[in-house]
């Protein structure tokens, strides 16, 4: 597993494939986003890989520094030397690392009925939990709520775990309270006009439970 600590904001940069939610991902960059996590459930392989080398060149421009993460596609991740994350759909945490080496940062897609520990996670550096409040990414699922979020930072422990699914600046501090390293936000910032402002209130209110 690789060293951590790493960014408590993790961005969800959903639908990074259209040019226009590419353009607000780097704008929450130049605000201080230090995470972005690259996910496009609707684009075909070839769109994928090319959204990819093209985002992570805005991106690297805007810092150099910024943690980059891909979303299922483990051999997009290889070819750039790029952190993956994967769930219960995807390849096995395993096999994952078995491809991207010791040093990758590898995450893993939890849910109220996922184990922490398992084969399938074996070597995770952090988990995303969801949905803790209600979303529009995922308006069919069913919220868990803080009780389960707090259970699941315990048995994950020392694992870090990120809260995601409605997390509003606001929700922050609950979220923290309950054991979560960090979060992850998707709507909040992909979804707004202004998300360069979005995305500084996340980082003020993470800063206030630095």
């Amino acid at each position: 597993m690789v060293d951590l600590p790493y960014p408590r904001l993790a961005l969800i940069a959903d639908g990074f494939t259209d040019d226009t939610r590419a353009s607000r991902a780097v704008e929450a960059v130049k605000a201080g986003v230090r995470w972005v996590h690259l996910r496009d459930h609707e684009a075909g392989l070839d769109a994928f890989r090319e959204a990819v080398h093209a985002l992570v060149s805005r991106v690297r421009a805007a810092d150099e520094d910024v943690t980059i993460t891909i979303n299922s596609h483990v051999d997009v991740a290889d070819a750039l030397g790029l952190g993956a994350h994967v769930g219960w759909r995807g390849p096995p945490v395993p096999k994952a690392r078995d491809l991207l080496g010791p040093g990758a940062l590898i995450g893993y897609s939890a849910h109220e009925h996922v184990e922490a520990e398992g084969d399938r996670t074996q070597g995770v550096d952090y988990y995303f939990f969801s949905p803790v409040f209600p979303t529009s990414s995922k308006p069919d699922q069913p919220p868990t709520g803080i009780g389960p979020l707090r259970a699941f930072c315990q048995t994950a422990a020392p694992i870090p775990v990120l809260a995601l699914g409605g997390i509003t600046p606001e929700r922050v501090s609950v979220c923290r309270q309950a054991g979560a390293r960090g979060v992850a936000v998707l709507s909040g910032i992909m979804d707004v006009d202004t998300p360069r402002a979005a995305a500084r209130a996340y980082l003020r209110a993470l800063a206030e439970r630095a």
